[in-house]
C-alpha cells in the first residue's frame, strides 16, 4: 500500500504527468520489493510553493506505507530525487522528501484494515484475513 504524492511548482502536461506516475510507481514497487498492483501516485502539478525565498522549481515528495524500515530511506530519497530531476529537470538541492511509516490498523483499503498480521505472496493481509501489510 505505499503511496506516493509528489507536489511541485512546475505547470506539467498530461503527457509529463503520466511519464512521472508511471516511472515513480513502477521504481516504488521495485524499490520496496512490494507488487505494483498495491502502489499508489499521485502528482499535483503547479501548486504554488516557495523555497528559500524562491519560487525556482521545487518539489515536495511524501511517501506513506505501512512497516516502512528505516534502513531503506537514504536509498529512497536518493532514487525519488534522481526521479524528479531525470523527469523534470529540478535539481536534489531543491526537493525535500518526507517519510511516514504507517501503523498497521491506520489504514484502510476495500472497506477494511490492513492488520499486522503475515501476508500472502501477492495479497495484502485484511483485518478479515483475507490478506495484512502492504
Amino acid at each position: 500500500m505505499p503511496y506516493l504524492k509528489i507536489q511541485t511548482n512546475l505547470p506539467l502536461t498530461k503527457k509529463a504527468e503520466l511519464a512521472v506516475l508511471k516511472t515513480a510507481s513502477s521504481l516504488i514497487a521495485s524499490e520496496l520489493g512490494k507488487p505494483e498492483e498495491f502502489v499508489m501516485v499521485a502528482i499535483q502539478p503547479n501548486t504554488p510553493m516557495l523555497f528559500a525565498g524562491s519560487d525556482d522549481p521545487v518539489a515536495f515528495l511524501e511517501l506513506k506505507i505501512i512497516g516502512l524500515p528505516a534502513r531503506k530511506t537514504k536509498s529512497l530519497c536518493k532514487v525519488l530525487c534522481d526521479l524528479i530531476e531525470d523527469h523534470l529537470g529540478i535539481p536534489k538541492a531543491r526537493v525535500y522528501v518526507k517519510f511516514i511509516d504507517v501503523k498497521h490498523g491506520m489504514w484502510g483499503w476495500k472497506g477494511d484494515m490492513f492488520e499486522a498480521s503475515s501476508r500472502p505472496a501477492k495479497s495484502p493481509v485484511m483485518a478479515t484475513g483475507l490478506g495484512g501489510e502492504i
